[in-house]
């Protein structure tokens, strides 16, 4: 069946490319055997003794620790890191820095909790009974490996190519001189309005056009989905809400951990 091809090939694709990762953020293996070299001379100076040490073999982290190192790392700086920046600290980008926001995304913990986020979303809605999934567990991945390659693709449209094409900023930035509810209701209003390239305000068409193309391209291999122009709203409707909660968490996370963690 096509649709089973096709799923089966995102699948192994997100695969490999979360194991690519991890290869590539991985520290390099340390060597597994050294040798020091040391001479003591012996009563006879004209002779010497060559002693050779063997340091013991250590073991090699196998892929699923590196995964999982990878992952903790992540987390931590979720909530460790820097924060988004802020107004004042705005800089237009050139293209090869969109396209380094881009690389970033991909393996940002937002990324992987959006994909987690739209996969509840869509067992709250009933999505989950098409019956071109498996059940069980096996279901339950396969449709959250469908909401990840639908979420990487939203990254590269929405965080590289339209704002390259349009010429606006992607990122968001924090505005903690407002008071708060000013403040909040700036946070929600940025999943409609952007910064230009030349430092302007305008609507933020990268965000509208990057749902749309990411789910065009999703209904070339999402099997038994919709497909259409209603389902494309909703996406971008529930998305748009989605990304609002996430923006008002950007602006008051740094406060709540300074606050509270003490971080």
């Amino acid at each position: 069946m096509l649709n089973e091809k096709m799923t089966r090939f995102f699948l192994t694709f997100v695969l490999i490319f979360s194991c690519a990762l991890a290869s590539a953020q991985a520290p390099p293996p340390d060597a597994t055997e050294s040798s020091s070299v040391m001479a003591t001379p012996s009563s006879d100076s004209s002779s010497s003794i060559i002693l050779i040490a063997e340091a013991p073999l250590l073991p090699q982290p196998t892929r699923l620790q590196q995964m999982k190192s990878m992952i903790k790392l992540q987390v931590n700086r979720a909530i460790d890191g820097k924060p988004y920046p802020s107004l004042t600290e705005w800089q237009p980008l050139t293209a090869r820095q969109k396209f380094d926001v881009f690389l970033h995304s991909t393996y940002s913990p937002r990324t992987f909790a959006n994909a987690a986020i739209d996969e509840a979303a869509d067992r709250a809605r009933g999505h989950r009974l098409n019956m071109e999934y498996e059940t069980g567990i096996r279901g339950a991945g396969q449709a959250y490996g469908i909401n990840l390659a639908t979420n990487e693709t939203d990254v590269f449209f929405q965080r590289f190519l339209f704002p390259t094409l349009l010429r606006q900023d992607p990122r968001y930035f924090r505005n903690p001189d407002l008071p708060f509810f000013r403040r909040a209701l700036y946070a929600m209003s940025r999943v409609l309005i952007t910064r230009t390239d030349s430092g302007g305000q305008t609507f933020n068409s990268s965000r509208i056009l990057s749902l749309a193309a990411a789910q065009e391209v999703a209904d070339l291999y999402v099997p038994g989905e919709r497909q259409g122009l209603h389902p494309i709203a909703g996406c971008v409707t529930f998305t748009l809400l989605r990304d609002a909660g996430e923006n008002l968490l950007h602006e008051f996370w740094p406060d709540v951990r300074r606050k509270f963690l003490h971080r």
